[in-house]
């Protein structure tokens, strides 16, 4: 009888993993004869290479938030204002990951200084937050706490019991000191951090993991675990102009494209991306090994973003 189960397991496993395996399908390349994008391409368009500019990131009721490229030397924020389209505000960052709400208030975390920070409409003056630990829902505090009754649990040699044990005492411990008063969180992309807001306070959690250990604790943070957060979809309205780049089709390959010109020599995709452009009455079709973005901009300036190069579009003469 168990061998007859274990040869049902073996067979359900096969069977999971060739249906996981015909789903990614790969194909060849749909359209060999397209040109492989490069900034000399022949045509009616002309491909200027320029240094990073600021893109569209998020936008609330009064404000557009823009920011530059990590990679330059000074990353910036730059904040305009909605209705007039001026800009408003320019503010210089480590590096740009940072969290922007509904209200503008713009949160993050300076390397620098190992702290995190907020800039509150409308003079956005930076003000570093005050840092809240969770050390005392760690395993090793609550070991302290509980140690005369851990200690009977132990004595039974019960695992199971053991760590349900823990959990639950970590959910009654967050819930009383910090998750009851809690009104949302605001996660940032630096690991293990967020920030928790109450009323009329924002404070810094160096290690929010805790916040996330067990169902019960992920079952209270549910509807409150995200703040309001700020837009993101301005682009895809009438606020600027309509993107001249369409992606049309895409395709999954059976081996790896490294390119049949000398701007994508070094660069190896398994998938192909099949562009149209389409600029003031003329297009162009191609394709290439990775996303080609177009960095949307108050100017109005058609600009390629791709393998962190930017090339400015226009059409020959």
């Amino acid at each position: 009888m168990r061998i007859l189960k274990k040869t049902n397991l073996i067979t359900y496993i096969y069977l999971v993993v060739f249906i996981f395996l015909s789903s990614c399908k790969t194909e060849e390349d749909k359209y060999p004869e397209m040109d492989v994008f490069e900034p000399n391409m022949k045509g009616d368009f002309i491909f200027e290479e320029i240094d990073a500019i600021p893109w569209y990131h998020r936008d609330t009721d009064e404000y557009v938030f823009f920011l530059t490229n990590n990679s330059i030397p000074e990353s910036k924020v730059l904040i305009y204002n909605k209705k007039t389209k001026k800009l408003y505000k320019t503010i210089s960052l480590v590096n740009n990951y940072i969290n922007i709400n509904a209200d503008g208030v713009i949160y993050g975390f300076d390397e620098n200084t190992e702290k995190s920070f907020k800039y509150s409409p409308p003079k956005y003056e930076k003000t570093f937050l005050e840092k809240h630990s969770l050390d005392y829902a760690s395993n090793e505090n609550l070991k302290k706490i509980y140690s005369s009754e851990i200690k009977d649990i132990e004595l039974l040699k019960d695992e199971k019991k053991y760590f349900s044990f823990i959990k639950k005492k970590r959910f009654e411990i967050l819930k009383e000191r910090f998750i009851d008063t809690l009104l949302c969180i605001t996660k940032l992309d630096k690991s293990n951090t967020a920030i928790a807001h109450f009323n009329n306070k924002d404070v810094y959690i160096d290690d929010s993991s805790y916040l996330y250990r067990g169902t019960f604790i992920k079952t209270k943070l549910e509807g409150i675990s995200n703040c309001n957060s700020s837009n993101y979809e301005l682009d895809e309205t009438s606020y600027f102009n309509k993107s001249s780049l369409d992606l049309f089709d895409s395709v999954r390959l059976d081996y790896n494209f490294t390119g049949s010109n000398h701007f994508v020599i070094g660069m190896s995709s398994s998938k192909l991306y099949y562009y149209e452009l389409k600029l003031e009455g003329k297009s162009l079709k191609f394709k290439f090994p990775h996303r080609i973005n177009n960095i949307v901009n108050l100017d109005g300036l058609v600009i390629f973003e791709t393998t962190n190069r930017y090339f400015k579009v226009s059409t020959t003469k």
